[in-house]
């Protein structure tokens, strides 16, 4: 028997899909011999095109990234702490400017978008719509 939000699963992994990461100019307050960097989930360039609640779903995407990135305890899943750290190392071993042709590196990206499209939908599944618009609203949408 299939409902009226079936479809959101599938919709949650193509809006985290069209995402970027990139390494932000802050630095990490570790000393290490080389600079580890922050990370930040990034739009695509323009979402005006997209249907509303797409574009609502993506500022909801920014949001619930931000808060995986938040320290423990988040409140948040683990797992997706886990991997989303496991895509920051990836992105600060990487040469500047090489990371984003790297496989080593859109492995780790692939896997977070996966994860953050679950817990996404963990986080909306009760009332997806409404959700959305909350979580939206939360970042200033």
């Amino acid at each position: 028997m299939t409902t009226a939000d079936d479809h959101w699963p599938a919709t949650l992994e193509r809006v985290t899909n069209a995402l970027d990461f990139e390494l932000t100019k802050e630095q990490v307050g570790v000393k290490t011999t080389q600079p580890s960097f922050l990370m930040r989930a990034v739009p695509p360039a323009d979402i005006s095109g997209l249907p509303a609640l797409v574009a609502t779903a993506v500022h909801a995407a920014l949001e619930i990234d931000r808060a995986i990135s938040l320290p423990a305890p988040s409140g948040l899943d683990p797992k997706a702490r886990s991997v989303r750290q496991d895509l920051v190392d990836a992105l600060n071993k990487e040469a500047p400017g090489a990371a984003q042709r790297s496989p080593f590196v859109m492995g780790y990206k692939t896997v977070y978008r996966l994860e953050l499209a679950r817990v996404m939908w963990k986080a909306i599944s009760d009332a997806p719509a409404r959700r959305l618009q909350e979580l939206a609203r939360a970042r200033g949408f």
